[in-house]
């Protein structure tokens, strides 16, 4: 008898944990609730919209207010968040993998990009490194638009116009990817890349228009050069712990949510293009297209240094892919 009733109590706890699992569903990232300018709360508020259908309540904290990328990174690892958007530099901490599917050029644009993702069953390869960490990568959500280059000292329109330009590099891959170009590039963060620009430490970066209207940096800068060198995505990272302990029938309503929430982003960023080259355009940044022919010099500057940022095999993997 004794047995039969810590059975049960065991049973009952175990359904009342299950149940309290998915009890105010903690999402945090780094931007604002704008659903017009910030692509990752388009993704969130979409989801939590898809999960609130079943009566599940999802708590936003938006603007770093759990801490700033390293942070939500190591609170989504421990289960203290149950869902995080950050940024691809966090994703390569948990999968070297990863930054395969970030080279530049690599892909043109979202659809391309999301393609490329299904048919080399990336995430499973991530995954099988980040769950190490307590992480599971569900998808991304993408910023909008393509990286370009920006600069406040001239027209780009040939490669030959990045010469000794100095650019805001956010890592050492971009480095080596810039100094290809011929560029002389220097590791910024994010966060000083406003003084740089004032103050000539660097003269541009590579980032989508979305970026620089969402970080307030149009009256820093004056030309943007179109690259179509890659879309931007955010990365969708959930506690393994988190979702391991929700039942499967919960589970299929956070799958059902992050694939809504992935429809409308993108939905989304293809709409918002054309916007957001006119919010630049507006705020005195002109837009100067490549010269025929030069985006492929661009394109195999870059590519002579992929083996450089990760392992042949890794470009031998994803290149099958590629139309």
């Amino acid at each position: 008898m004794k047995n039969t009733l810590l059975a049960a109590t065991v049973s009952l706890l175990a359904l009342a944990g299950a149940a309290q699992a998915m009890d105010d569903v903690v999402i945090a990232f780094a931007g604002t609730e704008d659903l017009k300018n910030d692509a990752e709360y388009v993704f969130i508020h979409a989801f939590a919209e898809s999960l609130g259908s079943h009566g599940v309540n999802v708590v936003v904290h938006p603007s770093n207010a759990l801490g700033k990328e390293s942070d939500r990174f190591d609170q989504t690892s421990q289960g203290l968040i149950a869902v995080n958007v950050g940024n691809a530099g966090s994703l390569i901490k948990a999968s070297k993998w990863s930054s395969t599917l970030f080279l530049p050029f690599l892909t043109s644009d979202e659809a391309e990009f999301d393609r490329v993702v299904a048919e080399s069953h990336a995430l499973d390869h991530i995954n099988a490194d980040a769950g190490k960490l307590g992480l599971r990568v569900a998808g991304f959500a993408m910023r909008g638009g393509t990286l370009g280059l920006f600069n406040t000292q001239k027209p780009v329109t040939t490669l030959a116009d990045v010469a000794d330009m100095r650019l805001r590099a956010q890592s050492g891959d971009q480095v080596s990817v810039m100094a290809a170009w011929g560029a002389k590039p220097t590791v910024v963060s994010w966060a000083e890349t406003p003084n740089a620009l004032q103050t000539g430490v660097a003269v541009g970066h590579f980032n989508p228009p979305s970026t620089v209207v969402a970080a307030g940096q149009v009256e820093l800068l004056h030309y943007f050069t179109p690259l179509e060198a890659g879309p931007v995505p955010k990365v969708i990272m959930m506690s393994d712990d988190w979702y391991s302990g929700l039942t499967d029938e919960e589970k299929g309503w956070v799958d059902a949510a992050v694939a809504h929430g992935v429809e409308v982003n993108r939905d989304w960023a293809l709409k918002q293009v054309p916007y957001f080259e006119q919010v630049i355009q507006d705020g005195g940044i002109e837009i100067t297209p490549l010269e025929p022919g030069e985006r492929d010099k661009f394109v195999a500057a870059s590519r002579s240094v992929w083996n450089q940022i990760v392992p042949q095999e890794n470009i031998d993997y994803i290149t099958q892919f590629l139309n």
